[in-house]
């Protein structure tokens, strides 16, 4: 009997594959929400700090001005941030969708080549079964021509 060779085998190296980059890709949103997770982090340490400088001083009217100036860049700033984080957001929600699908595909694939293997498993038992009764009973016959 043949050896097992499952034919759809290219097609799941290629689902593996297709899953590995939808995933890399998934790595790669994450790897972006955490640099805006890091920018926001550091824009609100700057804003603490800017507080804590026009708390700690008392200014005139053009260091105030710049000091408002400054804030308003922060608070510009943060919303660009937290767009940019929810835009970020919205990328990692449809790419989980597509690395689900990708992983149902090579589930799929996988669970078809197992229940090949065990039909072709099956197949080679029945046969190595008959093949042995055939030898048997042949070397039965033999014995008993002989005997």
């Amino acid at each position: 009997m043949r050896r097992f060779q499952f034919r759809l085998q290219s097609v799941l190296g290629w689902r593996v594959v297709e899953l590995e980059l939808e995933e890399g890709r998934l790595e790669q949103l994450f790897t972006e929400r955490r640099r805006w997770d890091e920018e926001a982090l550091a824009l609100e340490a700057r804003r603490r700090e800017s507080a804590r400088l026009i708390a700690a001083k008392t200014l005139d009217g053009q260091q105030l001005a710049a000091f408002t100036n400054h804030r308003r860049y922060l608070e510009r700033e943060s919303a660009r941030i937290s767009s940019q984080r929810a835009d970020c957001e919205k990328r990692i929600a449809a790419q989980r969708q597509r690395v689900v699908e990708a992983e149902r595909k090579v589930r799929l694939l996988e669970r078809l080549k197992e229940r090949r293997l065990a039909e072709w498993t099956l197949d080679f038992n029945r046969e190595m079964e008959a093949l042995a009764s055939e030898t048997f009973l042949s070397k039965w016959a033999r014995e008993k021509k002989g005997a």
